[in-house]
């Protein structure tokens, strides 16, 4: 497990004065070229790149955005482990002209990436807090589901075909790539309580720890198709399982007879929990947590 998206930022006491006289050119600082651009009200603002990553002055504020992971090791399907994760960060700061620890995170992506056939693992993605999946496409091509919420989303996709397509790297294995990215008020909220509001946070293993078990726990809470023997299923068994199992039909039993609706989900929860084989997905969930541990340890 690492860190993959993450928006954070500072504000500077002392800026540099050719920043402050606003002249539309490259100016020079930190060893870097930053480059101004006009935003829409007319202002300069400032960027420049340390790696992947995108730095833009504005006013005194300095905005930091992108994959940590690919700033460490130039890309985020290998396994990105908590000692290099802390390491990371030490570089930057060692560059920043701040205390790194001190900035303040505004958004974070966590995931993970193992080799296993993607399209097997999201076809049975069916739904996540009641969402059906939206799917991911590029080029036509439809390659992850992706479940988008008021604060965050959580994606699986075909990391080998992304990884080809955006950068023109062959893996010549089929890898799966879970993530989960949000606000940091999503991994703040009542029901995560992990408490993300700076950078040092980030490299607090305890809370590095709940990160990786909201992976888990977040990956449960999707339903998936379920693999059930219908000859040990009773007539009734039966009907509720075909209704539950058509979107159409359940939406609208949902939206109608919302008290019948919340009975029968319960019954077929603890249905497929019974009766379903659910052997392929708890080998992607073993998956899930060897990564993390293995992050967790190293």
């Amino acid at each position: 497990m690492g860190y993959d998206t993450l928006h954070f930022y500072h504000q500077l006491k002392n800026i540099p004065m050719d920043f402050l006289e606003q002249k539309n050119k490259p100016i020079n600082w930190l060893n870097l070229t930053w480059q101004p651009a006009i935003n829409k009200q007319g202002y300069i603002n400032y960027c420049t790149f340390i790696g992947n990553l995108k730095l833009l002055l504005k006013g005194n504020k300095i905005y930091i955005k992108n994959s940590l992971q690919k700033f460490y090791m130039n890309n985020n399907y290998q396994p990105f482990t908590y000692s290099q994760v802390v390491e990371a960060f030490e570089i930057l700061n060692q560059i920043l002209p701040f205390n790194v620890y001190d900035a303040l995170v505004t958004r974070i992506a966590i995931g993970l990436s193992f080799e296993e056939n993607a399209k097997k693992i999201y076809n049975e993605w069916n739904y996540y807090l009641g969402k059906p999946p939206m799917q991911m496409q590029d080029k036509n091509k439809i390659y992850g589901a992706k479940f988008h919420l008021t604060d965050y989303y959580i994606k699986g996709y075909d990391k080998t075909y992304q990884v080809k397509s955006k950068d023109r790297i062959n893996l010549n294995k089929p890898y799966f790539r879970y993530e989960i990215e949000g606000k940091t008020k999503f991994f703040n909220s009542k029901t995560n309580k992990i408490n993300i509001n700076t950078v040092a946070d980030l490299v607090n293993e305890g809370k590095y720890i709940k990160l990786c078990n909201m992976l888990v726990d977040r990956y449960n809470m999707i339903e998936k198709t379920a693999k059930i023997d219908y000859s040990e299923c009773t007539f009734k068994e039966k009907k509720l399982i075909a209704y539950m199992g058509n979107p159409n039909i359940k939406q609208s039993v949902n939206n109608q007879h919302f008290e019948s609706f919340k009975k029968d989900r319960t019954t077929i929860n603890k249905l497929i929990k019974d009766k379903c084989d659910n052997k392929y997905q708890n080998i992607i969930l073993d998956k899930i947590n060897q990564q993390i541990q293995y992050s967790i340890n190293n």
